[in-house]
């Protein structure tokens, strides 16, 4: 990583896996047998530059979710690299819950919807995509 890591997130689907974003905004997906290649995926568009931002992995592992030090919350595909959604939600950096609540919620989406639960300074906010 060029910078500082700020969030680690290990995939279940297969643990060699796993997703790393640094102080700098770089966000990227590692395969532990190749590690010295680099990585395997990367994505663009998170903004930090000194924020132990995190990282929300949905329970099927297609999608992750960041806030960034903008305000703004980015929804990314896992796999492609596609930044799918991006809008200024607060005025300060959300930040994806992670845990059982976040999954037993995303569970419950009788839509096939995603969701996540998003905490800020100004609150606590359910974000549900139509995906």
């Amino acid at each position: 990583m060029p910078s500082s890591v700020a969030c680690l997130v290990s995939l279940q689907f297969d643990d060699q896996y796993f997703l790393a974003s640094s102080m700098d905004g770089t966000v990227k997906l590692y395969d532990h047998r190749i590690i010295q290649r680099g990585a395997v995926q990367t994505y663009e568009g998170l903004v930090n530059s000194h924020t132990r931002l995190q990282l929300g992995v949905d329970p099927s592992e297609r999608f992750f979710i960041s806030g960034g030090e903008d305000c703004n919350l980015r929804l990314w595909n896992i796999k492609s690299g596609e930044l799918l959604f991006e809008d200024k939600l607060t005025t300060r950096s959300p930040q994806p819950c992670a845990g059982e609540k976040l999954n037993a919620k995303l569970r419950r989406c009788q839509n096939d919807s995603l969701g996540a639960w998003l905490g800020s300074a100004e609150g606590i906010f359910y974000m549900d995509w139509g995906l």
